[in-house]
C-alpha cells in the first residue's frame, strides 16, 4: 500500500528504527509489575512488524468499523517488516528507508503485525514469541506464547453468510496509536513497545497447562477449549494501542 500523499511538504525518506523499553537492559530478562499480585519475568519477547504508517487525521470513534485505512492523508510509510526484540533497548532499524512528507504533521500512526499482505488470511508464522515466569506469593507460572493472526483470527461472516467473514486487515492493524510527529529532513522515526502492556489484566490462575510438565501456555485457537481469559487478554493487549509509542529523533 503506497498512500503517502504530497499536500505542500517536501517529500523525505528517513530511518525507522523499533526497541523494547527505554530502561529495559540488553541481555538481561525483564521484569514488569503491576496493581495486580503477579511479577512476570520475561526471557524472550520478540514481534515482527510488517509496516508503519503516519497519518494526518484523527479517526472519529466508531468511524473505523468498516474500513482498515484511516481516512485522511498518510504523511509517512514504512513498507519493509523488522522483528523486534522487546527485551532490548537498542533502536533497531528497519531494512529499508521510509518515505514521507514535512507537511502537515501526523497526528496518528499505525502498526501493522503481518508477515505479507495485510489482507491475505493466510499467515500461520507467529507475530509475537514471548517467555518468561509469572510469580506471586506461593505461586510460579513458567510460561509461554506464540500469537498468529491468520485464519484463526478472521471472525464468523455477517447474517449466517458462510464466506467472508470480518477482514483479517482489522485484526493485524494497531490503530489510532498516538503520534503528535512533523517529519524533517534529518531524524528518524522511534517505536518503542513495552511487552509489559501485553499482560495488563491477565489472570495467570486460569493459564492451562502447556506441552511440557510444569509449564504452561497461552492459546493461539480462540475455538479452543483452553483458549480462555488469559489467552483473551493477551491477544486484546496486543492489538491494543497501549504497548505502542511514537516518538521523533532529530538526531541519533
Amino acid at each position: 500500500m503506497g498512500c503517502v500523499g504530497q499536500t505542500g511538504g517536501t517529500a523525505v525518506d528517513f530511518p525507522v528504527m523499533a526497541a523494547g523499553p527505554a530502561t529495559a537492559i540488553a541481555g538481561e530478562p525483564l521484569t514488569c509489575t503491576s496493581d495486580g499480585p503477579w511479577t512476570i519475568a520475561l526471557g524472550q519477547a520478540a514481534l515482527h512488524i510488517g509496516a508503519v504508517y503516519l497519518n494526518q487525521s484523527q479517526p472519529v470513534s466508531g468511524g473505523q468499523a468498516t474500513d482498515c485505512y484511516l481516512p485522511g492523508t498518510y504523511v509517512g510509510q514504512e513498507l519493509s517488516g523488522l522483528d523486534v526484540d522487546l527485551l532490548s533497548p537498542v533502536l533497531a532499524p528497519f531494512p529499508t528507508l521510509a518515505h514521507g512528507i514535512t507537511e502537515p504533521p501526523a497526528l496518528v500512526g499505525q502498526v501493522w503485525l503481518t508477515h505479507g499482505d495485510v489482507n491475505t488470511i493466510p499467515d500461520p508464522e507467529p507475530v509475537l514469541r514471548v517467555a518468561g515466569t509469572a510469580t506471586r506469593v506461593g505461586a510460579a507460572v513458567p510460561f509461554t506464547a506464540e500469537i498468529s493472526i491468520g485464519s484463526n483470527r478472521q471472525g464468523p461472516a455477517p447474517n449466517g453468510a458462510v464466506a467472508g467473514g470480518d477482514p483479517i486487515c482489522k485484526e493485524r492493524i494497531v490503530t489510532p496509536i498516538p503520534a503528535p510527529i512533523t517529519i524533517a529532513p534529518a531524524g528518524a522515526l522511534i517505536l518503542r513497545v513495552d511487552p509489559c502492556r501485553l499482560f495488563t489484566n491477565v489472570d495467570f490462575d486460569q493459564l492451562p497447562p502447556g506441552p511440557t510438565p510444569g509449564t504452561f501456555a497461552f492459546s493461539d485457537d480462540p475455538t479452543a477449549p483452553d483458549y480462555t481469559q488469559p489467552s483473551t487478554n493477551l491477544y486484546s493487549n496486543l492489538r491494543n494501542t497501549g504497548p505502542y509509542a511514537f516518538s521523533w529523533v532529530p538526531d541519533l
